[in-house]
């Protein structure tokens, strides 16, 4: 879902500037991700704050403000507990790359920390908890690159943010056109269930 708030490049540019810097996206790549088409770099689990990443210099301070804001226009908690599979992270998307549909797991499957791992029949079932990612392409391509939610274009101005409901609705992110890379911060959230009936989030219309 839109947010219709333009964050302000004061927010976003130090986060820009790293990732644009170099080879940094590339050296510390972690790409993990269902991915289709051209080249891609992602740095997954942010909120562990890496000891790599302290040592390149990652504007940390910059980037937890700038989720601090994400969060606080849904008017979510800031001690909403993070997602295990991917946590915050960083995108960086060329010509020609796509996202193919999925559903993101309700439960924690994957990432650094096995013995937070939940072992149930179906991950995408929703039962306590929904996978949330608060989104927001802090540089947009020229063309594509589009979030689709079951099969409905959401369209978002560059600083933009958005709240895709990934463990709930099949997604999916159009081919990416031109040579402007599409820059991507998301911030994994597990929703609880009481709090997305609250907002009129679930159950899905």
């Amino acid at each position: 879902m839109r947010s219709k708030v333009i964050i302000d490049k004061k927010y976003t540019q130090p986060v820009l500037d790293w990732m644009l810097h170099g080879d940094n996206m590339e050296k510390y790549n972690s790409a993990t991700s269902p991915n289709q088409g051209g080249e891609f770099y992602v740095i997954t689990h942010i909120d562990h704050r890496p000891k790599i990443l302290v040592e390149a210099n990652f504007p940390f301070k910059d980037f937890f403000i700038l989720h601090s804001k994400l969060l606080d226009i849904w008017d979510m908690p800031h001690d909403l507990p993070v997602d295990e599979n991917y946590g915050h992270y960083l995108g960086v998307y060329k010509e020609g790359h796509c996202l193919p549909p999925h559903k993101d797991p309700n439960v924690g499957v994957g990432g650094p920390n096995q013995l937070k791992f939940e072992i149930v029949d179906d991950i995408y079932k929703v039962n306590d908890k929904i996978h949330c990612r608060f989104n927001i392409q802090i540089q947009k391509p020229k063309g594509g690159g589009s979030t689709i939610i079951e099969g409905k274009e959401v369209y978002v101005e560059e600083n933009e943010p958005m709240l895709v409901l990934a463990g709930l609705y099949e997604h999916w992110v159009s081919k990416v056109e031109g040579n402007r890379d599409r820059l991507v911060c998301t911030f994994g959230h597990y929703l609880p269930i009481e709090l997305a009936i609250e907002k009129g989030w679930y159950p899905p219309i």
